[in-house]
C-alpha cells in the first residue's frame, strides 16, 4: 500500500456518529461501500466523514486501490456492524468498489491494512470477519458473491502478516489547493464545481482569470493529498491541468 492517511475527525464530531470510545478491538469488520459511482474513492468517503455524514453511520478507515484514509482511532465504537457486538469490539473497514478504480488493487491494499491493524491491536487472524458475520447483510457484496472469494481474500491477510512494516502517519501539515487550468466559458467551469461540490464532497470555488475561468478547490492537509486532489481531477477528464499550489 503506498499510503495510509490520517484525516481523523474531531471529538465533538465523532460524539454524533459513534457510541464513544471504548471499543474492545477484538475483531476486524472488513465491508464494501456499494458505491460504484466514479470518483467515489477513499478520499471522498473519508471527506464524507470529515464534512459530517447525513447517514447514522460511521468507520475507521476507507480503503481503495491508492491508498487507505482513517477517520477514527480504533477506540472509537463506530456504527457499522449492525450489532451491539460488531460495533462495540469492531475495527471498521471499508473497500471502494468505484467504477474508475481498481477494484483487484483495493483488495490487497485492504488485505495489507488489516494485516498491519492486526499487528498493531494483537488481533488473530480468526477475528478477521465479514459484516456479514453480525448483521446477515450482504456485505461486503463482491466478495461474497465470489469476484475475490473470502478464502481467497484471507489467504492475502496472511500473505502480508509476514512482512507488514509500522507506517508513521504522514508529518506534511501544510495547506495546499488544487487548481485547475483555465476554461472559456462560466458554463464549462460550473460543470467541474458541480462534479467537485457533489461527487467528490469537496469545498470548491471559481474565480476568474482575465476573460478566462479556474476552479479552485479548498485546502488539503499535506501535499500528498493535495497531489492525490489533483491527479483525481485529471483521472475523471475535469482539466487538462491540475496545479497545486500553497494555501
Amino acid at each position: 500500500m503506498s499510503t495510509i492517511r490520517k484525516k481523523l475527525l474531531t471529538d465533538s464530531q465523532a460524539n454524533k456518529v459513534t457510541y464513544g470510545k471504548g471499543n474492545a478491538k477484538k475483531y476486524i469488520v472488513v465491508h464494501e461501500t456499494d458505491n460504484t459511482r466514479s470518483g467515489a474513492d477513499a478520499d471522498a468517503h473519508a471527506r464524507l466523514q470529515y464534512n459530517g455524514n447525513s447517514r447514522s453511520a460511521s468507520w475507521h478507515y476507507t480503503v481503495d486501490d491508492k491508498e487507505a484514509v482513517q477517520s477514527f482511532e480504533h477506540t472509537w465504537k463506530c456504527w457499522a456492524a449492525g450489532s451491539n457486538t460488531g460495533n462495540n469490539e469492531g475495527i471498521q473497514i471499508e473497500v471502494c468498489v468505484n467504477s474508475d478504480g481498481n477494484y483487484q488493487k483495493a483488495m490487497q491494499n485492504a488485505a495489507e491494512l488489516v494485516a498491519k491493524v492486526m499487528k498493531e491491536e494483537g488481533i488473530p487472524i480468526s477475528k478477521v470477519v465479514q459484516h456479514n458475520h453480525f448483521s446477515g447483510k450482504n456485505c461486503p457484496r463482491n466478495v461474497r458473491a465470489g469476484r475475490i472469494s473470502w478464502n481467497q481474500f484471507i489467504a492475502m491477510v496472511v500473505a502480508c502478516t509476514g512482512s507488514v512494516q509500522q507506517q508513521k502517519p504522514i508529518a506534511d501539515n501544510n495547506k495546499y489547493r488544487v487548481m485547475t487550468g483555465t476554461y472559456s466559458t462560466i458554463q464549462a467551469a460550473e460543470n467541474v464545481l458541480d462534479v467537485l461540490k457533489h461527487r467528490f464532497g469537496w469545498v470548491a470555488y471559481i474565480e476568474p482569470d482575465g476573460k478566462l475561468w479556474r476552479v479552485k478547490t479548498g485546502t488539503f492537509t499535506g501535499m500528498v493529498a493535495a497531489q492525490a486532489g489533483a491527479n483525481k481531477i485529471k483521472t475523471a477528464k475535469l482539466a487538462q491541468v491540475a496545479n497545486v499550489v500553497a494555501a
